[in-house]
């Protein structure tokens, strides 16, 4: 058998910083858009409102190819050196060829095994993660309840942390500062106390500080974040690193904790159109893979989703959305063994009955096209403090598991019912949506419970989707 060509990590690092071809980003952003659009039309990749869940195996492949050969021919661009940081094919295949289908994460009575899913796979999900996307909560005890309240839910393996909040010991936090080192520190510390109160003290979380010093800050194997929890970085749209990702890349190696890259292709950036974008999420999940070499040690991703650009509301939900993150999960799933994880930002917010149906949707888009649970969030646009539950992480976490199994024409027929609830509530002028309620509202801070009121929004919903067909079986 013939040895593998990929290059290593300081192999791809020097060529990111010393070696790679210098352009101007403006002449890199011109080629992805100009090699994307004639990809789309070799591949006849068309978007289908109608069916945003579809079950075309022939146009996953196509669309796998055609990511495939975008990042072939462009590579990624880091934004500190002006490089293009470039593959030969036959690296890109020896890098993929390295993936290991499998990660592990959480310890002691909380390690899980994350696997590998299939299209249309019936086996229940070895996790289900949770999260609240939400920067606007207060320092100490509110954190901790919050997370608290996320940790005592069964169904939840771990979560997502972040965005790093606005203070730190009272102060405002200003990005690249002291204070935002240190702020690193207090979350992860913050974290562990909330789940040594859920009685779940390994319990697996990712941290989702912006800079690489204050996830270096947060790294203690006693009292923060530890190397069986993760460090999240991106890839930045289209196609595009810089120092401080490729910073946590390096950290995580050499600490050994887990990585988890998120990425997506922009809807209405450089790539164009959902065809083009769904293209573009293709190729920057093969950049994680050969950049910031995710698979290979543990590692997970909520890679292949798609969002669209908006100044005023959230569009990870949306019908071109949901379209092209079903297909690149099912592109990735049956053309690689990366681990795929499911992502949802939706645009109401908590307690409200629309973001129970933007989860399902954004589920519907996930689960049954090859993908494993992971995190969900709130809004992210016009906030108020305090936005987000242990509440809506148990709902993403039964619907999660009641996902497993389901058939894509089914997926397809509940993401349309969801949608028909939503879709024309997310417009510019109402900036989305229902803003929702705040932690405080929706939990009896005493006794960490849901209140009445929330609870029987909470099962009015889940008695529409069992009308619907879904089975809750994993609860």
């Amino acid at each position: 058998m013939s040895k593998l060509t990929a290059p290593n990590l300081w192999e791809v690092l020097d060529r990111a910083c010393n070696t790679g071809q210098i352009v101007t980003s403006k002449d890199f952003d011109m080629k992805i858009f100009s090699v994307a659009s004639r990809l789309v039309r070799e591949h006849d990749i068309k978007y289908d409102p109608e069916t945003p869940v579809p079950s075309d195996d022939s146009l996953a492949d196509d669309a796998w190819k055609a990511g495939f050969e975008l990042f072939s021919e462009v590579g990624a661009y880091c934004v500190n050196s002006s490089r293009v940081i470039k593959f030969e094919e036959s690296e890109i295949r020896d890098s993929l060829k390295e993936l290991r289908g499998e990660a592990v994460i959480g310890e002691d009575s909380e390690r899980r095994v994350v696997d590998l899913r299939s299209v249309e796979d019936r086996r229940p999900l070895s996790i289900t993660c949770g999260g609240v996307i939400e920067s606007d909560f207060p320092e100490g005890e509110l954190f901790v309840k919050l997370y608290q309240s996320i940790a005592q839910e069964p169904l939840i393996d771990g979560f997502y942390v972040g965005p790093p909040l606005h203070t730190s010991e009272g102060r405002l936090v200003r990005s690249g500062t002291p204070l935002e080192t240190h702020l690193g520190r207090s979350m992860a510390s913050w974290v562990r106390e909330a789940v040594r109160r859920a009685g779940r003290p390994g319990m697996h979380f990712v941290s989702a500080c912006t800079p690489a010093i204050a996830n270096v800050a947060a790294s203690d194997p006693n009292d923060g974040l530890r190397r069986t929890d993760g460090i999240v970085f991106t890839i930045m749209p289209e196609l595009k690193t810089d120092y401080e990702n490729l910073n946590k890349v390096v950290f995580c190696h050499d600490y050994g904790c887990v990585k988890h890259v998120y990425n997506g292709g922009m809807i209405g950036g450089w790539a164009g159109g959902p065809e083009g974008a769904l293209v573009a999420s293709i190729a920057s999940a093969i950049m994680a893979v050969a950049i910031y070499k995710v698979g290979i040690g543990s590692s997970y991703h909520a890679l292949g989703y798609l969002r669209a650009l908006s100044p005023n509301y959230s569009a990870f939900v949306t019908r071109p959305c949901l379209w092209g993150s079903s297909i690149g999960s099912q592109a990735i799933s049956r053309n690689t063994k990366i681990i795929n994880t499911a992502l949802a930002m939706t645009n109401a917010g908590p307690g409200t009955e629309m973001q129970f149906y933007e989860i399902v949707a954004a589920l519907c888009a996930a689960i049954p096209c090859g993908r494993e649970g992971l995190s969900e969030g709130v809004r992210r646009f016009k906030v108020k403090p305090l936005l987000g539950s242990g509440l809506e992480n148990r709902f993403w976490g039964e619907v999660g598991h009641a996902m497993a199994g389901a058939k894509r024409d089914f997926a397809n027929s509940l993401a349309k019912e969801m949608l028909a609830n939503y879709e024309n509530k997310i417009t510019k002028d109402s900036d989305g949506g229902p803003i929702g309620y705040t932690f405080d509202e929706i939990y009896d801070l005493n006794t960490l419970t849901p209140r009445k009121k929330f609870l029987e929004v909470y099962e009015k919903v889940k008695k529409e989707l069992e009308d619907l067909g879904l089975e809750f079986n994993y609860y």
